[in-house]
């Protein structure tokens, strides 16, 4: 491993302190004071020092750093912590005064190609390095700062160089105790050419201070010509340091004693001796860059960063800097490291230790813990008092051959040990300074931030760091709470970083083992500091050499927000535009072309991370406004109204009022803060700079009209309705109309002259807040000719004065359009004024298909021309309006008819003949034009019963021809003449509906058919609950008794029942009691019973039966289905009401209701019953009525409100099932299929037959109900001995159609219920009962109790056992010789039945002899 390069803030420390005739020599020859000019030689290349096992380390540079001792007196009694706050303010003032020529210059370098010695560093950084290299200030928690040698230098030119020698070694330095000045005292003679001394006597001069104060000592002859002065050198900038306090300000030190009864005051006032130590006389201006703020007064004052030094002079100085280091310093800490070593080898020995880990252990003092040796480099002789503040002339004389003579300041927290680990680390003595450091770092003294300087690359170091961050900030708080760092841990954190930057190898510290740069994040911590900002963005430079864009965004943007708080807007943007560059330059993707074709994007758009993008675009736009570019600021806060899908989630919340939000108010949304930056900013710039906005160039990032849903209307088009019912009826018309005629039906596709048409813009605001539109128009060009002028002279287009659009609202505004003369007209635009502001124009062009015609076009994309909004405006020939004549919010009772009137009027040029009207599907509505059929069946006396016959089909019902002579006096509608129509609508569902009317019209049989629509919304309440519910029946007059129960669920309404009829083809239903008028008070309850027995004479139940099985075998076999529709059925109807009162359902109006009515209900339960059968060939499938279903019609009237209704309700289904269905779905699921390679038609052929299985078509139950004579009352004289008590049960085959063998066990029952009262049941007798139950049959057997005593006796414990057996074949017609029984064939269906839980039918015997 090549040696470690330390920082010049680890070089020795040099302090000078020098007579006032150097300060005056070097101010008469222009030069700045003698450290800033010994500075200007350092470092020194090529030297060599020696380990503690003389090994020789070659040094190729060599730093020192000098101070003055007077700056360093009046800084060391600053606070650490405020003087640490005035460091980090001080840095951040000097980023502020320089960051914008920074960001300038690296501009220029950018644009220009230049700037090479900026790419692998930056000017902020370098600033932040040199701002603490230059502190030079000792601090109590490390001695890199403290002084290591002491410079005393006087000139010939004093009147007494002897004197002003001794003046300074007298002197009393003015230190804190913990200082420690373990230091080398070194002696300069300046010797300059105008002095009044020749040179043999200052020769003289040079012994006699050899003589009597060592042979550290120098004479340093100088020329220093003044008339004329010499060429000036250009130097090394010097690091700037911190200016010092006021001295008012600051702390004074308390006098310590000198001697006994002695005080010497620590002021810094000087003696009034002429050759005073402590010059008061002004200094030339710091050596910096820096231009002074004052004119220079005179030629010889020093005002740059170059020296006026001949090269003699330079030679002199500069061989007096390597002397004064290579026979001086570096032997004397050489020796100190020797001596020092010996100590610290001692107290590591293994008795020493153990007496120091008891002592630590058993709670000694800090005092009785430390060495013999008071402080380090210092013997009791001279560590009293006396010696912190002076040093005499004997005892001050330092040698190579003794470090005990060196003078010290007394102990402190920079103790012996911690020196020589530094001692040790100058001279490259590597390997004891690690082993000192490590030392202390277990003593948790430090040393955990020198260590990742001097040991080689590996995890541990990273831990170091971490370590030594972590013992800066101490404990940190719950988490959650806001903590930020003192001052002193911010800059001690801050001085560590730029040590290891500037320390460790490039290449090791940007290496996947250590990560340097996130080291440097970590000594950053939360702090709101600009260096600390600055150590962010190093952090984030760093990562961008890596490669690892992201993070260095991130950390980039952690530092512009930083800056941004302190102030330092240039290099706040800088950073935004650095992190919004690296956000949106792509990442490498290496994806098959294939993959871009696919999802249709293009490989090289890349949007950027749009989490983040808005945000910096955000503070930039806000940077700029406040700076002063407005245009930017505009350009910005424009960009950021792109649509919310690009921008994903909220990651930075908007800047709220002063910094701060509440947390009770509702915070703004994002696009709320955006859109309200963009009209402050916009409307500012057009208010200050009149029109520049127009070269701009501003275009708004966002949509709002939506082409695509954007249509045209003409009048009479309803904009109300679903536009899918509108479609469904023109559909229904063209199906039925296409087996009448090839006559088309014309669309509302073209517009009349001198009428105005609508172009309604479909408008959705992209954005969560509030918009408004002002001037929405459209622009409007005639397609026959080339002109491309927008809006004709005979085009009339409206203007929409304001539209608001609320967040993420959708809006269809209507903009009227009227001509004067028939044209083709292209609509090409939508214009409109962005919050009045900003003009903004979208195209209200439609993209074409995509082309698949030829093979050119198959392989890319190609797309037919857009595809414009083009309006035929022509001269009105046939047109019809139409409306209803009352139009007020209707609010219907579910069931209620109601009678309307529609208004037609022929607004057009042509009569019109023919006229047909359709309605919705779900929409019950009839034409009231009274027929001759309809007049002669109410004028009959209607029945009690009634056959209807159906279709039986789900097919759609057929458009209604209106003849105009029934509702109109002519037998055709001309220009102007207006006609009512009267309907009646059926309000049969409940909740919100919209009726939907399509009338389709023509002038003749050869003319085209034109359309209008008409709709009406109204609302439905309920206000009766029926319920229905089927049992079978004891009685052997009827089989079920169907009971119908009715609810009032109004609150204050009387309502009454005035008829309840049944329709089914397998029963005939009668009411068991006498029908009446039943009257429901509100929140009552009603019960109406009705028997319920087989109807045989109906056609058409067993052939609907025949063709479901046909169709679904062809379903499940996968087999074409073929077209037909079932066979016609007839249903038998019966009425419970009073005769007088019977409502007839074969009147047209009833029966077309009743008809939608099951045909909405019977089309949803079957889509709802086969979801994977398609809806199309349901009506070929699944007929209208199941024949075994009884359909129940509640007539009801309000009487007080004269409003009446009925209400179509879908009984039970009565009889048994046989699972008619089973053989087909076993033959299916057995049979051999073609394998099909998609799982999806494999689980959709599973999913039909597990339909067609639990279908109300393959139904299956026990076709015997069980009936036992119950309550029966014997009467017996038990004196004459036990009886038998007769019992009857009465089988029932439910079936229509299959027989059914029983067999009725009688088991006497051997456990008994304690809680029941009733006594077990003594069969006996014939135990077991077997026959055979035709269809529709029933079978009564009588069995006996064996009554032994008298009591209630429960008649439980049989069974029956069920057979269904298959259906007997017809005999044929023409065969005359008696049929024979046909032998029984089971149908494999088998039932077990016992007594129904909670039934206890008993037979009671009395004993008539007790009674006697």
């Amino acid at each position: 491993m090549a040696p470690p390069t330390l920082p010049a803030s680890l070089s020795p420390h040099v302090c000078i302190l020098a007579s006032p005739d150097v300060q005056q020599v070097l101010e008469g020859a222009g030069l700045p004071p003698l450290p800033e000019i010994l500075q200007c030689f350092s470092p020194l290349p090529q030297i060599t020092t020696r380990t503690t096992s003389l090994t020789s380390v070659s040094h190729a540079s060599f730093a020192l750093r000098f101070s003055d001792v007077v700056d360093i007196e009046n800084a060391v009694h600053e606070d650490e912590e405020q003087r640490a706050g005035r460091m980090m303010d001080w840095m951040g003032s000097r980023i502020s005064q320089r960051c914008q020529r920074w960001v300038d210059m690296l501009e220029t370098h950018a644009r220009e190609g230049g700037g090479k010695m900026w790419r692998d560093r930056t000017p902020w950084w370098e600033e932040v390095k040199r701002c603490v290299e230059g502190d030079h200030v000792p601090s109590s928690s490390e001695g890199w700062n403290h002084p290591v040698s002491l410079i005393l230098a006087v000139t010939t030119t004093a009147g007494n160089p002897l004197q002003a020698l001794q003046d300074l070694t007298a002197r009393a330095f003015d230190f804190p105790p913990w200082v420690d000045i373990t230091s080398l005292r070194y002696f300069l003679i300046i010797h300059p050419s105008n002095s009044s001394l020749a040179d043999p006597i200052a020769e003289a001069l040079f012994n006699a201070v050899k003589k009597q104060y060592g042979l550290h000592s120098f004479l340093l002859p100088l020329h220093l010509p003044t008339d004329p002065l010499p060429a000036s050198v250009p130097v090394p900038a010097l690091p700037p340091r911190l200016p010092t306090i006021p001295t008012h300000d600051s702390p004074l030190l308390t006098p310590r004693p000198t001697g006994p009864g002695e005080f010497i005051s620590p002021s810094p006032t000087p003696p009034p001796h002429p050759a005073s130590p402590m010059p008061q006389a002004s200094r030339p201006p710091p050596l910096t860059n820096r231009t002074p703020d004052n004119p220079p007064q005179s030629p010889t004052v020093y005002t740059g960063s170059t020296l006026r030094l001949t090269q003699d002079d330079i030679q002199q100085i500069g061989r007096f800097v390597r002397e004064y280091v290579t026979m001086s310093l570096v032997p004397w800490m050489e020796k100190c490291v020797v001596e020092w070593n010996e100590n610290y080898s001692s107290s590591r020995r293994l008795p020493s230790r153990l007496f120091s880990s008891t002592r630590r252990l058993f709670g000694a003092s800090s005092s009785a813990s430390s060495p013999a040796t008071p402080t380090h480099g210092s013997s009791p002789s001279v560590s009293s008092v006396t010696s912190r503040f002076t040093h005499g002339t004997n005892n001050s004389v330092s040698s190579i051959t003794s470090v005990t003579s060196v003078s010290t300041m007394g102990g402190g927290s920079v103790n012996q040990q911690r020196r020589l680990a530094e001692f040790a680390t100058i001279l490259g003595d590597y390997k004891l300074a690690i082993s000192v450091w490590e030392t202390l770092r277990k003593e948790a003294r430090g040393g955990s931030d020198i260590l990742p300087l001097l040991s080689a690359p590996s995890p541990a170091l990273a831990l170091h760091a971490d370590h030594a961050l972590s013992t800066l900030r101490g404990p940190q708080p719950r988490q959650g709470l806001a903590f930020e760092a003192p001052a002193h841990a911010q800059y001690r954190a801050l001085v560590y970083a730029v040590r290891w930057e500037t320390g460790i190898d490039h290449q090791d510290f940007l290496s996947p083992t250590l990560e340097g740069e996130r080291w440097l994040v970590k000594a950053a911590s939360s702090a709101e500091e600009p260096p600390t900002a600055i150590l962010y963005a190093h952090a984030a430079f760093l990562s961008e050499s890596k490669g690892l864009r992201r993070r260095a965004a991130f950390w980039y943007l952690n530092a512009a927000e930083k800056l941004e708080k302190t102030g330092i807007k240039p290099l706040a943007m800088h950073f935004f535009r650095k992190a919004h560059d690296l956000y949106r330059d792509p990442p490498p993707k290496e994806l098959s072309p294939s993959f871009w074709e696919s999802e249709g994007r293009s490989p090289t758009r890349w949007e950027g991370f749009s989490a983040v993008l808005p945000a910096i675009e955000h503070e930039l736009g806000r940077l700029l406004y406040t700076t002063g570019d407005t245009a930017g600021a505009v350009k910005y806060f424009l960009e950021l109204l792109r649509p919310a899908l690009l921008h994903g989630p909220q990651l930075h919340p908007p800047h709220a009022a002063n910094g701060t939000g509440s947390p009770l108010l509702p915070q703004p949304t994002r696009d709320k803060v955006y859109l309200e930056d963009f009209r402050v900013a916009f409307k500012h710039f057009k208010q200050t700079e009149g029109e520049i906005w127009k070269s701009l160039g501003l275009q708004l990032p966002i949509t709002f009209c939506q082409a695509k849903y954007t249509r045209v209307r003409f009048p009479g088009d309803a904009v109300e309705g679903d536009p899918a019912v509108w479609e469904k009826l023109e559909d229904d018309w063209s199906t039925f109309w296409s087996s009448h005629g090839k006559d088309k039906l014309g669309k509302s596709g073209n517009a009349a002259t001198n009428e105005a048409f609508w172009v309604d813009i479909a408008l959705r605001n992209p954005l969560d807040v509030e918009v408004t539109l002002s001037g929405l128009t459209v622009s409007v060009r005639d397609a026959s000719t080339q002109d491309s002028k927008a809006n004709p002279d005979f085009v009339e287009v409206e203007v929409i004065d304001d539209v608001v659009l609320g967040p993420k609202d959708t809006r269809t505004i209507p903009v009227a359009v009227k001509c004067t003369r028939p044209a083709a007209l292209v609509v090409t635009q939508a214009s409109y004024n962005f919050l009045s502001l900003l003009p903004a124009a979208e195209s209200l062009a439609v993209r074409g298909r995509r082309l698949n015609d030829t093979p050119v076009q198959r392989q890319g994309k190609v797309y037919a021309p857009d595809v414009l909004i083009r309006v035929e405006v022509e001269e009105a020939s046939q047109r019809l309006h139409a409306h209803f004549v009352d139009d007020r919010h209707l609010v219907l009772a579910q069931g209620e008819y109601k009678h309307q009137r529609i208004w037609l009027t022929n607004s057009g040029t042509r009569s019109i003949g023919e006229l047909w009207v359709l309605a919705g599907e779900a929409d019950e509505l009839w034409v009231d034009v009274i027929s001759g059929d309809s007049a002669e069946a109410s004028s009959s006396s209607p029945p009690k019963s009634e056959v209807l016959r159906s279709t039986n089909s789900l097919a759609p019902r057929k458009p209604q021809h209106i003849p105009l002579d029934a509702i109109h006096n002519a037998p055709q509608l001309a220009p102007g003449e207006e006609v009512q129509l009267p309907l009646i609508l059926h309000a049969a569902h409940h909740g919100e509906q919209d009726l939907c009317v399509l009338f389709v019209f023509r002038e003749s049989d050869d003319a085209p058919f034109h359309c209008t629509r008409v709709t009406r919304r109204y609302e439905v309440k309920p206000i009766l609950k029926v319920t229905t519910s089927a049992r079978p029946s004891a009685s052997l007059d009827q089989t079920y008794i169907l009971n119908v129960e009715v609810e009032n669920i109004t609150n204050s309404s009387n309502i009454e029942l005035k008829q309840v009829s049944t329709m089914s083809a397998l029963w005939s239903c009668s009411p068991l009691v006498p029908p009446s008028n039943v009257v429901v008070p509100p929140r009552q309850l009603a019960n109406i019973s009705i028997s319920a027995s087989p109807w045989g004479s109906g056609v058409g139940a067993s052939d609907t039966r025949d063709f479901v099985a046909r169709k679904i075998r062809a379903v499940v076999q996968e087999d074409p289905v073929d077209p037909s529709e079932p066979p016609p059925i007839e249903l038998t109807c019966a009425h419970v009401a009073p005769d007088p009162d019977i409502v007839p359902l074969h009147t047209p109006a009833t029966r077309h209701f009743i008809h939608c009515g099951r045909r909405t209900m019977t089309a949803q339960s079957t889509a709802a019953s086969h979801p994977d059968i398609p809806a199309r060939l349901h009506r070929a499938v699944f007929p209208l009525y199941n024949p075994a279903t009884v359909d129940v019609v509640l007539f009801w009237e309000l009487p007080a409100q004269k409003r009446a209704g009925h209400i179509l309700l879908q009984g039970p289904t009565l009889g048994a099932g046989h699972a008619a269905l089973r053989e087909i779905v076993h033959a299916a699921r057995t049979m051999k299929v073609k394998r099909s390679m998609y799982a999806e038609t494999q689980r959709e052929r599973a999913a039909i037959l597990e339909a067609v299985s639990a279908c109300e078509w393959n139904r299956e139950e026990d076709p015997v109900a069980v009936f036992v004579r119950d309550g029966a009352v014997v009467e017996h004289d038990f004196r004459q001995g036990p009886c038998h008590v007769p019992v009857a049960f009465t089988l029932r085959n439910l079936s229509l159609t299959h027989p059914a063998r029983v067999t009725l066990k009688l088991v006497e029952s051997r456990e008994s219920d304690p809680s029941d009262n009733l006594l077990p049941p003594p069969y006996a007798g014939r135990l077991t009962h077997r026959t055979i139950i035709q269809p529709s049959q029933s079978y009564t057997t009588s069995a006996k109790l064996w009554a032994t005593r008298p009591g209630c006796f429960a008649l439980h414990s049989w069974t029956v056992e069920t057979e269904v057996g298959e259906p007997p074949v017809p005999p044929l017609e023409d065969d005359t010789q008696t049929a024979s029984p046909a032998p029984w064939k089971s149908r494999h269906l088998r039932y077990l039945q016992r007594p129904r839980a909670g039934e206890r039918p008993c037979v009671t015997v009395v004993d008539t002899g007790r009674l006697a």
